[in-house]
């Protein structure tokens, strides 16, 4: 399983307990500022999603999930789990009969074919099971169904900023629990 870890900055935990006086209340507010900032850095992920990858959005949402934070655990994580899909079952694919292509990173269709030749192609009763499959070798059998990327590994480029157009998320998330912590602070002030 992969995931994302908010967490506040020691600075600004400093700051909202100074300004706070009454302690009671101050966990309440910063796990407010916590699980906004964490449902915009999943908003943030899944608009990655769609300006990244072709897998359809049912399928990678089902895989990713946000743990609140809650006053007696003032963290969030965004957690994302699943096995590698089969390419057809959940990625842009086409099927010509000169070999299947397929693509994962909405950077047009790619032809998969093998460094010896092998073209992928639809094995009998593979396209109601989402299948697509290569010879290992020049025998008919064994074959060996593709998949494409896990949803975590997607998320893990979405926020490094390799995929999805935004640039490395880290900084991003850190400036919006910042700019949350002191909307919070002035609340109450």
């Amino acid at each position: 399983m992969s995931g994302v870890y908010i967490e506040v900055d020691q600075g600004d935990l400093k700051r909202v307990m100074k300004k706070l006086k009454d302690l009671e209340k101050a966990p309440n507010h910063l796990k407010n500022a916590i699980n906004r900032t964490a449902t915009q850095a999943l908003k943030m992920i899944k608009a990655g999603r769609g300006q990244g990858y072709t897998i359809k959005a049912g399928r990678f949402n089902k895989d990713i999930k946000v743990q609140r934070a809650n006053a007696a655990h003032l963290d969030a994580t965004i957690k994302s789990h699943g096995k590698p899909p089969t390419l057809s079952g959940s990625f842009k694919t086409s099927y010509p009969k000169a070999g299947g292509k397929a693509d994962i990173t909405k950077s047009g269709l790619k032809k998969l074919v093998k460094s010896t030749g092998g073209a992928a192609f639809i094995p009998s009763g593979g396209k109601a099971a989402g299948l697509m499959a290569q010879r290992r070798g020049s025998s008919r059998f064994p074959i060996k169904v593709l998949y494409g990327n896990s949803v975590p590994k997607m998320v893990e480029k979405i926020w490094e900023g390799e995929r999805g157009g935004q640039g490395d998320m880290e900084q991003k998330v850190k400036e919006r629990l910042h700019e949350e912590l002191m909307a919070e602070i002035a609340k109450i002030m």
